[in-house]
């Protein structure tokens, strides 16, 4: 064998070697890849974790953690989605809005820890949202400063709560101020049974308003931010009342945006083409899977299938008590997002200013 036959078999021997070592690398590079794909599938969604709490000792410990304020007898708790004040409330609206891994624990069962955490005998909740948002929740240690909170409330008129909620898409106007009303519908569905549902109305009568046939509903509203492809709109909101869940109605019927997550007022509006059209309270049907725009899902990480386990993002953001506990000393207290909300906001890249952080 000559010197170039040599040579020859050395390099075609050096090239497989080369080409199977290169194999192996891209091989251990797949199968790297392909694992933490793996992983990434098996993360639990965050809408799935809603209620994290194994039990009540758990469940209150976490409660006492979202204290974000505590002076004077008066305590300010960041409550979580989908827990309401006391048992036995909600059973109608608890359909429109599954919770994955839900638990039926209370404000009042955890109170007695919470006051004991923090030294006092007692606390009652004097205001709070509601089950199916998160927020601000007053306590106060006794009836002398349950006085004062309710008391800083009037002086606000009733217009001291601000909240946060996310919207199916940009409203169409962006801000405002609205004097409306809202007025029960009695809705027939069978010959013995029906059911009333509120409609929003921009003219009532003085008769209306005395006999208490309307509720007045006074709104403020501007839009802090769109999400990316504008599929989102966060809006800042106050409201005069919550009455028939006024803030989404308003959302929903007003705005021709429903809130994120809200199963009961959503098939009011219907998409025919690229126009939205408001569905007569007499014909409407609730329809759990109201089409959302097939962005929202990508954004969320979500197929339509799991529509139904989103949760209703309203958030009360902040209360102003005015001259609470002095003369023209007002107390303005803030909660952050609760981490649910705080994922979506991440999720659609939402940008706030200084001032609406």
């Amino acid at each position: 064998m000559n010197n170039l036959t040599i040579k020859s078999d050395v390099l075609r021997r050096t090239c497989i070697l080369s080409t199977n070592t290169l194999n192996t690398k891209l091989f251990k590079r797949d199968y790297a890849e392909s694992a933490v794909d793996k992983k990434l599938k098996n993360r639990i969604h965050p809408f799935k974790e809603i209620h994290p709490w194994k039990s009540l000792a758990e469940f209150s410990e976490d409660l006492a953690r979202n204290v974000i304020y505590n002076k004077d007898g008066l305590v300010v708790l960041n409550k979580p989605y989908g827990i309401s004040h006391e048992k036995g409330k909600y059973k109608e609206t608890s359909f429109y809005h599954p919770i994955c891994n839900s638990v039926n624990y209370t404000l009042e069962d955890a109170l007695p820890y919470i006051a004991e955490q923090l030294k006092y005998s007692k606390l009652t909740v004097v205001k709070k949202p509601e089950k199916y948002m998160s927020g601000i929740t007053l306590l106060a240690k006794d009836s002398n400063v349950q006085e004062k909170i309710q008391l800083a409330l009037r002086r606000g008129n009733n217009f001291t709560s601000t909240y946060w909620i996310v919207t199916c898409r940009v409203p169409n106007k962006l801000k405002g101020k609205e004097h409306l009303a809202m007025r029960p519908l009695e809705i027939k569905q069978t010959n013995t049974r029906s059911h009333k549902t509120p409609v929003i109305v921009t003219s009532w009568s003085n008769k209306d308003q005395k006999r208490r046939n309307v509720k007045i509903l006074n709104v403020e509203f501007k839009v802090i931010s769109n999400s990316t492809l504008n599929a989102c709109s966060l809006i800042q909101i106050k409201s005069s009342t919550m009455k028939w869940h006024a803030i989404r109605l308003f959302a929903a019927t007003f705005l021709f945006t429903p809130i994120l997550g809200d199963n009961i007022y959503t098939s009011r509006i219907q998409k025919i083409g690229d126009t939205y059209v408001l569905i007569d309270a007499f014909k409407e049907c609730v329809n759990l899977s109201s089409k959302l725009d097939q962005s929202i899902f990508n954004l969320l990480n979500l197929k339509p299938v799991h529509q139904p386990i989103i949760p209703v993002h309203i958030h009360l953001r902040s209360i102003g008590l005015p001259s609470l506990f002095k003369k023209n000393e007002d107390l303005i207290i803030e909660a952050p997002l609760m981490p649910p909300f705080s994922w979506t906001f991440e999720q659609l890249k939402f940008k706030c200013s200084k001032e609406n952080k």
